[in-house]
């Protein structure tokens, strides 16, 4: 029996106005998944590439083209950039919350791709170079489903036929039906609010490493975190196996509520993480001799989206994949935008790292809300562009909410790093570092403190503080 996929009908309204006489386009599948059905949220038109990258498909396809409509550059499937493609998917996937993941890819064109033996091998071709580009980032992938969806739309005949690839078995081709509907599922919305404040040494007898390595570090050890917590859904422990829709129903009874239908789906549902204690904790004091030390502190905010029947298990998978996205996301970006690594200097103990906070937007055509990541000095108009390029949406820019994580301050940061003319001020500052500053009232914007503290100032500052 094939995959049944469920798609809002607005969403073919949008593949209509894909059509071309000529040409084609091609674009994201992006959803839910379970054992045998699929929920779509959203088609992504791929947007074209840069005019280098089309020039290296035309000259590995051997064709020729006008450049003349960038808007026609796939002239035949043979043209379609494969890096391209991929690329796009893992962009997209960064805004994309937990348990919400690139489904497949969409084609609209002149002709049925899949009676042609050609267009089917670049189909698959596409798909592993997606595969392969999310894979690099565990934390991005992580879809455990076994086939990729493939639609195809006929710019002529306005007929569409989908397909499932299977990722293994030799990329078997399977038929799915895709239905239109006005109602797709009953949205659960679930929410979060993550505090960090965790302190990495770095051992001084360790081999330096890279700002971007000790990042990586720092990911790794939050994942085990998430993955190892406790989440619990409106103030209780739930059975896995157990629905969220159960969940909704009980709150609405215990209001007594005589909402509508659509009034109750606004609820949300809150949801706590517990990281669990140490079970070999000893109590004995352990010294670590440090050259430096990371801390990363600040507030996360994890909205998460399930289908209707989803179970316990996969709300609560879908939070913590949710946490790490958009962590391991931002992280990502900082690094990638940092010129060069920073050294430091003696003079210079304490440098603040502020990765991008996160903005969300509903879609149109529901209530799904996905994510852009603001560095600071943006605004809801960087977010509105990264919305048309990569996700092909038009969004008014009230409707970015941009408030929930705030900017951190720096000057709130450093003004507790001032030295202080008083000995006692002195003295308090020497004490303040050796426990790796302390600070307080920051604001919720993820931070990264790189503290570098030399060993030997520490010493001759406590000499002087007795």
């Amino acid at each position: 029996m094939g995959r049944t996929v469920y798609a809002e009908e607005g969403l073919l309204d949008y593949l209509i106005s894909l059509a071309k006489p000529s040409g084609y386009t091609i674009g994201l599948i992006l959803g839910q998944s379970t054992a045998q059905k699929d929920f779509v949220v959203h088609l992504a038109r791929t947007p074209p590439p840069a005019k280098d990258v089309i020039e290296e498909a035309l000259i590995s396809s051997k064709t020729n083209i006008l450049e003349d409509s960038i808007d026609t550059y796939i002239k035949s499937f043979e043209d379609i950039p494969e890096s391209w493609v991929a690329d796009h998917a893992k962009h997209v996937t960064r805004m994309l919350p937990g348990g919400t993941w690139v489904l497949g890819i969409f084609t609209v064109g002149p002709d049925d791709t899949f009676i042609s033996n050609v267009c089917v091998q670049k189909l698959r071709s596409v798909l592993s170079a997606i595969h392969k580009n999310l894979g690099v980032n565990q934390y991005l992938h992580g879809n455990n489903n076994q086939e990729n969806l493939l639609l195809n739309f006929n710019s002529i005949t306005q007929k569409y036929v989908c397909k499932s690839l299977e990722t293994n078995g030799g990329g078997i081709l399977k038929p799915a039906d895709w239905k239109f509907q006005k109602r797709v599922t009953k949205w659960h919305q679930l929410e979060a609010l993550v505090d960090l404040d965790q302190l990495f040494p770095i051992p001084r007898n360790k081999t330096p490493q890279s700002l971007k390595k000790q990042l990586q570090d720092i990911l790794k050890t939050t994942s085990d975190l998430v993955n190892s917590a406790l989440v619990v859904i409106e103030g209780e422990s739930r059975c896995s196996d157990d629905t969220i829709e159960a969940i909704g129903k009980q709150k609405k009874d215990k209001k007594d509520s005589k909402e509508s239908d659509s009034e109750s789906e606004e609820r949300m549902l809150q949801v706590g993480l517990y990281i669990p204690c140490q079970k070999n904790f000893s109590p004995e004091t352990k010294i670590i001799s440090c050259s430096a030390s990371m801390r990363l502190v600040g507030q996360l905010v994890s909205r998460t989206f399930v289908h209707q029947k989803a179970t316990i298990e996969e709300a609560t998978n879908a939070v913590k994949q949710d946490v790490m996205r958009s962590l391991a996301s931002r992280l990502e970006m900082h690094w990638d935008s940092l010129i060069e690594e920073e050294d430091g200097s003696p003079e210079e103990t304490v440098t603040l790292h502020e990765p991008p906070r996160r903005v969300l937007v509903e879609l149109p055509r529901n209530r799904v809300t996905l994510s852009d990541y603001l560095f600071p000095g943006e605004g809801a108009q960087e977010a509105l562009l990264s919305l048309r390029e990569l996700l092909d949406v038009q969004v008014q820019e009230s409707t970015v909410q941009k408030d929930l994580e705030l900017q951190v301050d720096p000057a709130e940061f450093y003004c507790q790093n001032v030295n202080s003319t008083t000995a006692d001020s002195r003295k308090e500052e020497s004490e303040s570092r050796r426990f790796l500053i302390y600070i307080t009232s920051l604001s919720v914007a993820i931070l990264i403190l790189v503290v570098a503290v030399l060993v030997n100032q520490l010493f001759k500052q406590e000499k002087k503080a007795r």
